[in-house]
């Protein structure tokens, strides 16, 4: 028995990266491509995120983002992208609310999902906070509760992608729960090589009944740090991953909005993920210096809708 559960992790493993290397080439590229994913995370967010949002993918170099449904502003998303019929809108699977004087909960009934809500009546701060007291059970029941009420407002979600990572930090049965959701709902969910190897493999059990070939798995995922942010500044960092992107799947995490009252009142008390990184996020990635970067460098953009074709 034992040498036979080993056989079958090597074949999960073998069909996994054979699938990986030759899907630049499903996707119409060489195998030594380099292709990118700009991602806008966290619209739904506020109104300013939500415009500054559109505004970088109609005139930017943005090319897919991913909707809070719990926050308040999420539902003029649907508004704002009507007259963007091929936009990459996923679904940011939200478990968490770290704003201080901005509070929002699960929409799933309370009652059903305690384990998700703080001594507040809100979602927890934190991703720990998420592991030590929601059950699988809730926290599968809150990420259908996500995707449904996207659909509800007539949104097609592009893929799965996780708010502060909180699906990836947490237990395995979070991850076997956004990997079924995933492929029941046909759309891809974003997987790092690191985590599939740390987490699936080892918990084959948990993901049975699940078509891992399917699984699309990311190269590299980047994004900016408070290190970065007071060390270099976000521009220098952006402008030295574009020259030096590696051959592959990678996807570049930001978050943009604009520098207003409504965005300082939102992230007050915070020292970085504030107003003022957003707007240089959405500075540099609205500039003619990075459409320029990312032809210099000979860089693909691709959508996780067109990954999700395959």
């Amino acid at each position: 028995m034992k040498n036979l559960s080993t056989l079958i992790l090597v074949l999960i493993v073998f069909q996994v990266n054979a699938q990986q290397r030759n899907l630049a080439e499903k996707l119409g590229y060489a195998p030594n491509d380099k292709l990118l994913i700009i991602h806008a995370d966290d619209i739904g967010l506020a109104h300013s995120e939500n415009i500054a949002t559109v505004a970088a993918m109609k005139n930017g170099v943005v090319n897919s983002t991913s909707i809070m449904m719990p926050s308040p502003w999420a539902t003029e998303v649907a508004e704002l992208v009507k007259d963007m019929p091929d936009i990459d809108l996923g679904v940011h699977i939200t478990l968490t609310d770290e704003w201080f004087n901005y509070r929002w909960g699960p929409i799933s009934s309370k009652s059903e999902v305690s384990g998700l809500v703080g001594e507040d009546g809100y979602f927890h701060f934190d991703c720990a906070s998420v592991a030590q007291n929601a059950s699988p059970e809730e926290v599968e029941k809150e990420m259908r509760a996500q995707i449904d009420a996207a659909i509800a407002i007539g949104i097609k979600p592009t893929h799965l992608d996780s708010h502060m990572g909180c699906v990836f930090s947490g237990r395995p049965e979070f991850v076997a729960s956004y990997l079924r959701l995933a492929e029941e709902y046909g759309i891809p969910a974003m997987v790092v090589e690191e985590l599939y190897q740390g987490v699936v493999v080892p918990n084959q059990e948990l993901f049975a009944g699940i078509d891992l070939n399917q699984v699309k798995i990311v190269d590299n995922v980047a994004i900016g740090s408070p290190e970065i942010y007071d060390s270099i500044g976000l521009s220098a960092y952006y402008t030295d991953l574009l020259k030096n992107l590696q051959p592959g799947l990678n996807v570049l995490l930001i978050h943009v909005a604009y520098d207003d009252e409504e965005m300082r009142a939102i992230t007050t008390r915070f020292d970085h993920w504030h107003a003022r990184w957003r707007q240089k996020d959405f500075d540099f990635f609205t500039s003619e210096r990075a459409k320029k970067l990312l032809e210099e460098n000979n860089i693909k953009l691709v959508t996780w809708k067109e990954i999700g074709k395959l």
